[in-house]
Formats: C-alpha cells, structure tokens, sequence
C-alpha cells in the first residue's frame, strides 16, 4: 500500500462523515460514528507521512526525484479535475499510469486543442428540491417516519375528572427506488483531440438530468415510491375558472395553521405566476405580488403577502378543474425525499462500446418521496374550480 493509498482512504473517512454531520439533526449514534472516522483519518494521516517518508527515500536512491506528489488536501478543484481528467483519457485509451502521474507536478496540461469550451444548453429543474424536507441514509432499507398528533389535548382543572388523553400516532412508510441515467456515450477522438473539461461536463449533465427528473417525481409522483406533493388532501377552491382572485389566495392564506408560517413559501409554475397572480391588484389598484430587485442573482421571483414565491415548473398549469396549481406552506414539515449515501454514483463503461470508438458513462442513485402530514396540514393547496 502506497501513501497515496492511505490519503485516499483518509479522505473517503471525511467524505463519510461530512456526509453523516451534514443531514438534519445527526443522531448522537451517527456523532459517534463520524467521531471515530475523523480519528482515524488523522491515524491514517500520520501513517501516510511516516510511509511518504519511505518512497521518498527510496526514490532518491533509485530513481529521478519527479516531484512533490499533490494530494486531495492541497490541490484545488480545478487541479483535482485536471487530475481526474487526465486518469479519464488514459483509462478511455486502455494506457497505464500511475497515482503521481495524476498531479499538477507533472506535465498540468491536457492534449492540445483548438476547442472552445461547450456552450449547454440549460432547462430549470425550479426549486421543490430545494424546499422540501430531506432525510439521508445510508441503505436502502425501508423505514417508518412516525407522525404523531397532540394538537387536540391540552391542560384542564385539577378538579375535573381524570381521562386519558393520548396522542394520535400514525407512521409513513418510505421504500427506496433506484434510479439510472441513460448511457451518456464521450467519442474516444473527442478526447484525443480536445481539452475539454470531461469530467464536469459529465457530473454537470448527470446532476442536472437527477435535478429535473427528482423534480418532476416530486411535484407529480412517479407510480412506485415517491408520492405526489400535488396530492395533498387540504385545498381550497377558486371562486372562479376563469382568473386566480384576491381572495382565493387569502383563503388559502388563511387555511394554513399559523405555526407553519415560519419557513412557508408559495409554489407555482413561471406560466401561473406571470399570467395570473402578476395580474392581481388590491383595491387601491396596487400588484400584490413584489418582485425581488436581485431576482437575477437570487434566482427567486420575489413575494407575495409577504412570503417567497418559488418556482416549480412542473406544477399543473391553470385551467378549469386544475388541481394544486398553487400551493402555500412549510414543505419540509409536509413532505420528505430520502436519498440514499453517496448520491448520485457515476461509472464507465469502456467495454461495451468500444467497437463505435466511445466511452460510456452512467450514474446511478436511490432516491424515494412521501407526505408527511400528521394531522394540522403544513401544505394547503388551491384548486381551480370546474
């Protein structure tokens, strides 16, 4: 085992544990754990210098010293991709190499080229990834999330009568779906003759297609595992089929309990914000929708009545007897996404299309969706009326 192989492994301990510190409120069983692997990274740590100690000596007596060797805690990303794509071209062209080959200390440059960076095409996944509630976990196993109800009980005199007043406990269930990307296919010639950036251009793509098709479960269900958010059973109706009123959003306003107020936001397609509720004035002939002066930084449209609007394109568009075409609430109180570690795994395929002259890649990812509506309604959708 080299040094490089014990940074390495170091570096994967942290990884974990960033990745365990990182989910909502870590349980004092995951601190433990993410503890002791941050301990034994810095053990690792201290071998891989006692072993670098060793190469060094050895090379020295050997061979031409060729360098310092870069390692993941002093390269910068752009120097980590240069190594990564450097291991990409020489894996995609059946060549050897070794760990200290990969490091800006040796040649830091790519096949000359006379390519431009690519200019790609982009498509909004919106923002209900964003503000939906997340539960991470290591397996896939299903689990029970436990939603309990007390909103009912409360104090009485201590002269009344005793009875009990038990809490109303009902459970969600989340399964686990597994998720693959279609084969993204890089032309081995491309390779040779560009310098393109291989490996961002490949997690780009593959975040992006997971962003859109996450999205999309999300808001609509996918038929297995991730429930629809527009199923949510409390709802108000417009007056009318023709036009979001002023009062069809104070209703809606006014349907949510106040204690999900904090952290609530409005979600609707760019098509209903622009056509119906920018259209909405308040009897001193003023829009009651606000827009953010920073919305082209801030990527949010702006607020109304106070709370965020945020952008979801995958929310049913306007018409008669629509169903949830705006929603209003705390949506990481009423639904969770359970994603399963590490993400989104991306492997190549050389093999397999090696007779078109390709590269293959795929990526792979868990991921499952469910209400979580315990009884008082964190989400209030608005329906259009028939």
């Amino acid at each position: 085992m080299t040094s490089q192989d014990l940074r390495d492994k170091r570096s994967k301990l942290y990884f974990d544990a960033h990745q365990i510190m990182s989910g909502e409120n870590p349980t004092a069983e995951q601190r433990q754990s993410a503890a002791k692997m941050i301990a034994d990274a810095e053990q690792l740590r201290a071998d891989a210098e006692l072993l670098e100690s060793c190469e060094a000596e050895t090379r020295s007596s050997h061979t031409v010293p060729r360098g310092p060797v870069a390692t993941a805690e002093t390269r910068s990303r752009e120097e980590r991709n240069i190594a990564t794509n450097k291991a990409l071209r020489a894996y995609a062209e059946g060549k050897t190499f070794e760990s200290r080959d990969l490091t800006v200390a040796g040649d830091g440059a790519f096949i000359p080229t006379g390519v431009a960076n690519p200019v790609i095409a982009k498509k909004s996944a919106g923002n209900v990834y964003d503000v939906v509630g997340k539960l991470s976990t290591s397996t896939g196993n299903p689990i029970n999330l436990p939603l309990i109800n007390d909103t009912t009980n409360g104090f009485v005199l201590i002269a009344n009568s005793i009875t009990t007043t038990d809490p109303v406990v009902s459970s969600a269930t989340i399964g686990i779906d597994d998720y693959r990307s279609n084969p993204i296919l890089l032309d081995n010639s491309l390779l040779q003759d560009s310098a393109i950036d291989v490996l961002s251009l490949i997690q780009e793509a593959e975040q992006s297609r997971y962003q859109r098709t996450i999205a999309n479960a999300i808001t609509a269900g996918n038929g297995s595992q991730i429930s629809a958010l527009t199923s949510v059973s409390t709802h108000v109706t417009t007056a009318a089929n023709t036009a979001i009123a002023y009062g069809d959003l104070t209703s809606v306003l006014g349907t949510l309990d106040p204690s999900y107020t904090s952290g609530a936001c409005w979600l609707m397609s760019t098509g209903t914000l622009t056509g119906q509720i920018m259209q909405i004035k308040d009897s001193n002939n003023r829009p009651i929708f606000l827009n953010f002066m920073d919305g082209g930084e801030s990527g949010f449209a702006g607020t109304l009545f106070g709370f965020p609007v945020k952008i979801n394109p995958y929310q049913p568009a306007f018409a008669a007897a629509a169903s949830a075409v705006v929603q209003f609430g705390n949506f990481a109180q009423g639904y969770t996404l359970r994603e399963v570690q590490p993400g989104i795994v991306i492997k190549v395929l050389r093999e397999r299309y090696a007779e078109l002259n390709r590269l293959g890649v795929v990526s792979f990812v868990r991921a499952a969706g469910v209400l979580t509506d315990a009884g008082t309604h964190p989400i209030v959708s608005l329906n259009v009326h028939a």
